[in-house]
């Protein structure tokens, strides 16, 4: 029995009962029906992940602005992206403290996200990757959200945090935002809910008390005994989505975004502000396999990353108030948003003019952001070769699951035992986060 989904049990009893028992959303939370959240659950530390799939440009992220200390950075740079590259008269200067003699920039659509690095509430961990790169955008996106390039990809890092902790009665712990449960959230014996959005995660049967007493019905298989094994996996199920869907109903449903990055995010937001233990939430930002025309698509990506990132913590997108105002200064100590993509793109451009582009590379930049992170430049940046013998690709610096160990240690407060082998990399987080 414990081999059968979950999920297929749900499509199963919607088909039994004659309705479609969730909108477009397939859920797997441990929340029952009329339960109680811990008010401990308030004060734990959150993490919103967005994956920029298709793989970022991170040398176009986060761009050499001159040569430093014998590295060939800004040159390698000018002579094998005549045409990508960016001129340093509109790069974001990345110069606190310890930064300035690096001489990187921001991308230019970056300007909410440098506004909080001067402030200190982002770190940028340079040349992050895992040994033995693949270059598959699945193969490659797998080995980040498991956090395991050394074995196959069975459950995700965040998946095996809840797993150690659990989901109690009541919370909604781990989330995904889309249409497929991502391996990130993916368990060994739990796993996080997958939702398209508060609005729509609705009963298809209506609301009224003869739906209602339908829905308390499915619930009440989960009693079953163990004699009856189907009943009581598929009532857990209904018992779950009964619950879940009664407290959406409940949550005000947040202004539109005007881009789908910024409506997840805001959803997000009002689910982290309406206490029903919410600690984990992913949300994907696609379009970044910018093989042909990347001028014409990347910086629109960016810039909408970057606002809807503002607007998240704001409430407003580029100057566009969505009726939240900012987020309090306790909620937002408590967040911590983690930006990364499955590969980088390599060092010089293929193609010419307006079609011009870069292919799969390897590793690339991971930021964190939220005002309990030791802002500046994490890592080293990779080397680029010269202007003779520019490299190929660029190198991994950072180990990702150095990066992972210390979010789960440092920020979650979650040590996984398959990274003990494993240096996290120190100094991301204050010392009272």
């Amino acid at each position: 029995m414990q081999d059968i989904s979950r999920r297929h049990f749900l499509a199963g009893l919607g088909g039994l009962v004659g309705v479609q028992l969730v909108g477009p959303a397939v859920l797997r939370t441990g929340r029952a029906l009329a339960s109680f959240v811990d008010p401990a659950a308030s004060a734990r530390h959150r993490i919103v992940v967005i994956s920029l799939f298709g793989g970022n440009d991170g040398l176009n992220t986060v761009v050499p602005m001159a040569d430093v200390g014998g590295a060939n950075r800004r040159s390698v740079y000018e002579k094998v992206r005549p045409t990508l590259a960016y001129p340093t008269s509109v790069l974001l200067p990345l110069d606190r403290p310890g930064d300035a003699e690096q001489a990187l920039g921001l991308n230019p659509k970056l300007t909410t996200l440098h506004g909080l690095y001067e402030s200190g509430q982002v770190a940028i961990v340079q040349g992050v990757d895992y040994p033995n790169h693949n270059y598959s955008h699945f193969t490659s996106s797998d080995i980040w959200q498991s956090g395991q390039p050394d074995r196959a990809p069975d459950s995700g890092w965040l998946g095996r945090h809840i797993d150690r902790v659990g989901i109690a009665d009541g919370e909604v712990r781990a989330l995904a935002f889309g249409t497929d449960l991502p391996l990130l959230l993916t368990g060994e014996r739990e796993t996080g809910a997958l939702v398209t959005g508060i609005a729509e995660t609705r009963f298809t049967d209506g609301t009224d008390p003869y739906a209602d007493v339908r829905h308390q019905a499915l619930a009440r298989f989960a009693g079953s005994n163990a004699g009856e094994p189907v009943r009581r996996a598929a009532g857990a199920v209904a018992r779950s989505t009964v619950g879940l869907v009664d407290d959406f109903e409940a949550t005000p449903v947040p202004p539109g975004g005007p881009t789908n990055l910024s409506r997840m995010l805001m959803n997000a937001r009002v689910l982290f502000e309406q206490g029903l233990g919410l600690e984990v939430v992913f949300v994907e930002h696609a379009g970044f396999d910018t093989h042909n025309a990347q001028k014409k698509y990347h910086e629109p990506l960016l810039d909408d990353l970057d606002a809807s990132i503002g607007a998240f913590f704001t409430g407003a997108y580029r100057g566009q108030d969505l009726g939240l105002g900012p987020m309090s200064a306790d909620d937002a100590a408590k967040t911590l948003v983690l930006v990364y993509s499955e590969f980088g793109r390599r060092i010089g451009e293929n193609g010419a003019g307006t079609v011009t582009g870069t292919d799969h590379g390897a590793a690339g930049p991971v930021f964190l952001i939220g005002p309990s992170v030791v802002g500046g430049l994490k890592g080293d940046h990779p080397a680029l070769g010269s202007p003779l013998a520019p490299a190929d690709n660029v190198q991994m610096t950072t180990d990702v699951r150095s990066v992972y160990a210390s979010v789960l240690r440092d920020w979650l407060g979650d040590p996984d035992p398959r990274y003990d082998a494993v240096t996290p990399l120190a100094g991301l987080f204050t010392p009272t986060a």
